[in-house]
């Protein structure tokens, strides 16, 4: 990669911005789905800032503000572990995996509720237009969302070492685009390193065709698979794939979003109304998969509104899985190389990409999630077949700068490190989550629920007894009471019908 100067960029490394959403399910002690409300002793889920749910009632995601202070980070992530743990009924629990845990009959997976109003309404439509679309079980896979900035100064000395004629905040967007090109052509190597759904509970498969093998009665699983999650049978939106998006800048991007949310699919036409929020290709714009995503904080704008008038301002990795062997799901060493990769993926040269170029990076995630550990492994480039190991070895070389960059910065060898040992895991894939996971199911003799189950145990007595801050145990009740005060405040305010509700949500008025 192109030679870059510490002395210039290390010292704008303090301004990254990072923030975290975790998605998990509440279950039972035998592992199965709970069939409880969301908890009032958590708030609203509506207007709670920090503790939401996301697909189902059962799924609750935590979320994080983004802080420049890496240990705030996981501090206020662990701070919402202790204060659900401790504030779920006292037989629930908290699923750590990413694939979710034994699910009923299809009809009894419950869609997250919102109240009455009408913003808890359009909440409500659109899950169940995801039901009616992918059905329910898929909605239920959880991940990590792993959120991140670079500061303003970093970019101003981009800007003028790139010798750049465009307006700042156009420079921004133009290489936010940059960086995400590079994370989608390099971005197998977080599900390699990372992936941790080598295996999921029958209940999943449910009329669904699969090459799945059986281990024991309750487990299907692939040998070599490092993220069933980011697989075929995982997250994924056949009907979409068939018109992909271009990365290649912000106007292009926009209207290749813009033309999903308004044309109509023939798949979705016999959706009944009132059982989706519109007939298009995409209900909203959080209907759009991808590995990851172009951001703005956009309170009182459509996203894409806000995207179009303001730039971009921070991008979403999603392919991230939960760690069910981290109490937190992740932790501060993949943080460290999370943030060397996507610094580097903004670095780093980055041409546009082809259409020929995006096949090619949806078949090597395929492979990678399915086979990704299998010996000698061969995965498709270009200019032809490379082998994974050697592909990965040449790109965390490629990334030793990046990691001297971030340890000057920080006054550090921990940067350093974190790439040291995730190189390790090319030479011996046993060391990757997913082969962790397999291993202690065959030595054990036990199956995916079994393991995740006993996983849990040791995770919710970890937060209960994980001692917080005074003053956040007294910010987080606090907000129980006031989120359920404000839902109950918007539901008695509520005059419009929901219908025109909606259609001012709809309206877009930046034309880029």
């Amino acid at each position: 990669m192109k030679k870059i100067s510490m002395s210039t960029f290390a010292g704008t490394l303090g301004g990254i911005r990072r923030g975290i959403e975790k998605e998990t399910v509440r279950t039972t002690p035998k592992g199965a789905i709970s069939p409880l409300s969301h908890p009032k002793s958590l708030g609203s889920a509506l207007m709670h800032p920090f503790i939401t749910t996301d697909f189902a009632e059962a799924q609750l995601e935590l979320i994080t503000p983004a802080y420049t202070d890496k240990k705030a980070v996981f501090s206020h992530l662990g701070a919402l572990h202790h204060f659900v743990a401790n504030n779920l009924p006292s037989n629930e629990m908290l699923w750590p995996a990413s694939l979710p845990p034994v699910l009923p009959d299809e009809a009894a997976i419950v869609i997250a509720h919102y109240g009455s109003s009408n913003a808890a309404e359009m909440k409500m439509r659109y899950r169940q237009g995801l039901a009616n679309r992918y059905g329910k079980r898929m909605q239920t896979i959880s991940g990590i969302h792993y959120n991140f900035s670079l500061p303003e100064s970093f970019w101003v000395e981009l800007h003028q070492q790139e010798n750049s004629e465009l307006p700042l905040a156009d420079f921004i967007s133009k290489r936010y685009f940059h960086l995400i090109r590079n994370a989608l052509r390099h971005g197998w190597i977080v599900a390699y390193l990372f992936g941790a759904s080598p295996a999921l509970d029958k209940s999943y498969l449910e009329g669904r065709e699969h090459d799945l093998l059986p281990m024991g009665d309750e487990t299907f699983y692939l040998p070599w698979a490092t993220s069933l999650r980011l697989s075929s049978i995982g997250y994924t939106n056949s009907e979409q794939s068939q018109y992909p998006i271009s990365y290649n800048d912000k106007n292009t991007y926009l209207k290749g979003v813009s033309a999903l949310l308004s044309k109509p699919s023939e798949k979705y036409l016999s959706i009944d109304e009132g059982q989706q929020l519109n007939k298009a290709i995409l209900q909203l714009e959080a209907e759009l998969y991808g590995a990851i995503r172009p951001k703005v904080v956009a309170k009182d704008m459509r996203p894409l509104e806000a995207l179009c008038r303001k730039g971009v301002e921070y991008v979403e990795l999603r392919t991230v899985d939960n760690n069910p062997y981290l109490p937190l799901g992740i932790n501060e060493t993949q943080s460290h190389f999370l943030d060397l990769f996507l610094t580097y993926c903004a670095l780093s040269p980055s041409p546009e990409l082809t259409v020929d170029e995006q096949a090619v990076i949806k078949t090597r995630m395929e492979s990678v999630a399915t086979e990704g550990r299998k010996p000698n492994l061969m995965l498709p480039t270009l200019d032809g077949e490379r082998a994974l190991t050697e592909m990965g070895a040449e790109l965390l070389a490629d990334m030793t700068d990046v990691a001297a960059m971030f340890d000057h910065a920080f006054e550090t060898h921990e940067y350093s490190q974190s790439l040291m040992l995730e190189t390790q895991k090319l030479a011996d894939q046993s060391l990757t989550p997913s082969a962790q996971m397999l291993q202690d199911m065959q030595q054990d003799g036990i199956g995916y629920t079994t393991l995740v189950s006993k996983i849990s145990q040791a995770h919710m007595k970890y937060h209960r007894a994980n001692e917080i801050a005074p003053d956040f145990q007294a910010e987080l009740s606090a907000l129980v009471t006031t989120s359920l005060n404000e839902q109950k405040t918007l539901e008695a305010e509520q005059h419009l019908p929901f219908e025109d509700f909606l259609t001012q949500k709809n309206a877009m008025t930046c034309d880029c």
